[in-house]
């Protein structure tokens, strides 16, 4: 199960981790991810640190790869007397993932989407972030997230999870992408139970981290939030960004023929702009 222990958790929350965690929600280029006892934070879909426990008392050993690190001199071993030399550092490792990190924009997107549901409270979304690039056996989903109807809300509610594949553009996989949600449909359809109760102790401690910029009533109320754990809740959602609708790649009867196809969802989004989409006055 992802989750941080309670020393990790509290170092992130209140200790001089906490420099991290505060330059995350300070910066919204950058994401912060709980795994299974350790930390990524990403840049523009990079992982630019993985940040683990180790057996000594306030010590963490930070990975970070040696590309991103060109020109940058830091120790690797992070505690109370290092940590501003990563802090300090940041500028420059991103300047590096900029140069020679993977710039594709379908992960872009992917932190673009965390930032307008989890981090615009302006936005009011129904829809909030868990995680990203979560592996299920050899499967990997883009996004994990809740639904969070915003006409029917109120507090110890069950939400439904949401399991999400970001498509960019013209992808050639959009035209298989029904039998993509089928096998994540089989990765978990023997282990929902456990998969919700994972992502709800994620989003716990998310939400402690205050990982979550929300106005304050709306944070009171996700913090007594549940997660269903019925399979027949889950959404299987598939995000078009900037897929241009004339397109024939998407076949909607590969996706109506699925067993579960009434828990599917297709969302457009993107800043591509078509002609279809323009409403007149």
């Amino acid at each position: 199960m992802r989750a941080l222990s309670k020393s990790f958790l509290h170092c992130l929350k209140s200790g001089f981790l906490s420099k991290i965690t505060e330059r995350v929600k300070c910066d919204h280029d950058l994401s912060l991810e709980i795994r299974n006892g350790y930390i990524n934070v990403y840049y523009k879909g990079n992982s630019m640190l993985k940040l683990r426990e180790t057996n000594y008392l306030s010590t963490y050993k930070a990975e970070i790869h040696k590309k991103f690190l060109e020109g940058i001199n830091l120790p690797l071993e992070v505690n109370e007397s290092t940590i501003h030399e990563f802090i300090s550092n940041i500028p420059l490792l991103k300047e590096n993932i900029n140069r020679q990190g993977s710039h594709s924009l379908e992960l872009e997107y992917e932190q673009m989407i965390i930032r307008a549901n989890n981090f615009e409270p302006r936005n009011n979304t129904e829809y909030f972030i868990v995680d990203r690039q979560y592996a299920v056996g050899k499967d990997r989903f883009d996004l994990t997230g809740i639904y969070w109807d915003r006409n029917r809300r109120r507090r110890n509610q069950e939400v439904p999870v949401c399991l999400m594949e970001i498509k960019f553009a013209q992808n050639k996989d959009i035209r298989d992408v029904h039998e993509q949600l089928a096998r994540y449909y089989e990765a978990i359809k023997n282990n929902a139970a456990d998969f919700a109760e994972g992502m709800e102790c994620v989003f716990r401690q998310k939400l402690e981290l205050q990982l979550y910029n929300q106005e304050s009533d709306r944070l009171e109320a996700m913090k007594t939030l549940n997660f269903s754990r019925d399979l027949k809740d889950f959404q299987f959602i598939l995000v078009l960004v900037d897929y241009n609708q004339n397109s024939t790649r998407l076949n909607l009867d590969n996706l109506k023929k699925l067993l579960f196809a009434d828990q599917v969802k297709v969302f457009h989004s993107g800043f591509g702009m078509w002609q279809q989409n323009v409403s007149s006055i």
